[in-house]
């Protein structure tokens, strides 16, 4: 996925003339490899996730991290800005502007325009017979379940919350929520809507999204990297010089609910230009007051309400923005129906975890990825 780099470039200046003399600064250690260092960098301000990026840096190398750190930043803050829908920003027209909009139609940026053009195109990939499972214009859905969860009537306890459950009535209103009423107009960069009060939610897809313009910027450097955005998110880029097979080896985090995930179920081997993509009922939810049951953020388009069979679904896939989508449709599918998709989705692998402790997999997914599963 090549997105508008371009009208960033004058921002995401990276400086080839010269090496960076000295790799152990504030961002590097010397790795286990000699002359290879790890230079490492943490965000805690976009997405509401803790976002980091390693690079594998050798002395010689002809790149600046710092000015590397500094482009990936930009990128982040900008994306973060344009797809936040809680907040507004000075001389930002964002999703925030989109829901709150005085008039009919709403210019946009380009690059906003083209994210929301790549959900809408991708989205009516994935269908349950004739029903999408990954809709954008979600929105007045979503919002029910997220003032339930932030709502003043929670009780907050150490890592969640118990909370009152949505009036069924409001979960059972014809919002209007058909992403076909969304009408975009490249050419004057415009967006507008057929039906009044609508809502568009883009975080479904936001990490991944922004992960795979990250990643083709660092792609473009030749650099060795893994970008984590978010934790649920993960890429990985080049080779890793500290390894003679030059794979990535990462854990799965066993998901589990009311508490936080300590423990690892996989470990797993990664080649170069592969996005992981987590999604689960453990992430964000609250536990209904009155029954006990988990109610997740992860809201089924059929029904109004957190669907999904498993506790997590892992995705692998080569373009990072769609396998988020593919990961949160697929976790609405029931197990065979997340199967057979999979299967017959080129490139395509996952994981599940299921209730019990037990998983399931695709195919591929354990020539290709695993490496070891744990007890």
């Amino acid at each position: 996925m090549k997105k508008l780099l371009l009208i960033f470039m004058f921002l995401l200046v990276v400086s080839l003339s010269g090496c960076n003399s000295n790799p152990n600064d504030e961002y590097c250690v010397e790795g286990s490899v000699k002359g290879v260092y790890v230079c490492q960098k943490t965000w805690t301000s976009y997405f509401d996730a803790p976002i980091s990026l390693k690079l594998y840096h050798e002395k010689d190398s002809d790149f600046s991290v710092t000015d590397v750190f500094e482009a990936v930043e930009t990128i982040l803050m900008t994306y973060h800005r344009y797809f936040d829908k809680y907040n507004a920003y000075p001389n930002v027209t964002n999703i925030f502007s989109i829901n709150h909009r005085q008039t009919d139609t709403v210019e946009i940026d380009p690059e906003l325009l083209e994210a929301i053009q790549f959900a809408l195109t991708n989205e009516n990939q994935i269908l349950v017979g004739d029903e999408i499972l990954f809709n954008i214009a979600l929105g007045p859905v979503l919002d029910i379940w997220h003032d339930a969860r932030e709502s003043d009537a929670c009780e907050d306890l150490p890592g969640y919350s118990i909370c009152p459950i949505p009036d069924e009535n409001l979960l059972t209103i014809d919002y209007p929520t058909d992403p076909n009423d969304i009408v975009l107009d490249e050419e004057a960069s415009t967006i507008s809507f057929l039906k009044s009060l609508m809502k568009l939610d883009v975080g479904g897809y936001a990490k991944g999204y922004v992960s795979e313009l990250v990643s083709d910027y660092l792609d473009s450097l030749d650099l060795d990297y893994i970008f984590n955005c978010g934790e649920s998110n993960l890429k990985a880029g080049g080779s890793n010089p500290l390894r003679e097979d030059g794979l990535f080896y990462i854990g799965l985090k066993e998901p589990v609910i009311q508490f936080i995930p300590t423990s690892f179920y996989a470990y797993l081997k990664i080649p170069e230009g592969i996005s992981i993509v987590t999604s689960g009922n453990y992430q964000r939810y609250f536990i209904g007051e009155d029954d006990g049951l988990v109610y997740h953020h992860i809201i089924d388009p059929r029904t109004n309400y957190p669907g999904g069979e498993s506790m997590s679904v892992t995705v692998f896939y080569e373009d990072g923005a769609k396998a988020d989508i593919y990961s949160t449709a697929i976790y609405l599918m029931t197990i065979d129906e997340g199967l057979a998709f999979v299967d017959n989705t080129p490139g395509l692998e996952a994981i599940w975890y299921l209730d019990d402790g037990s998983t399931v997999v695709s195919e591929n997914f354990e020539s290709l990825y695993l490496y070891q599963y744990l007890e």
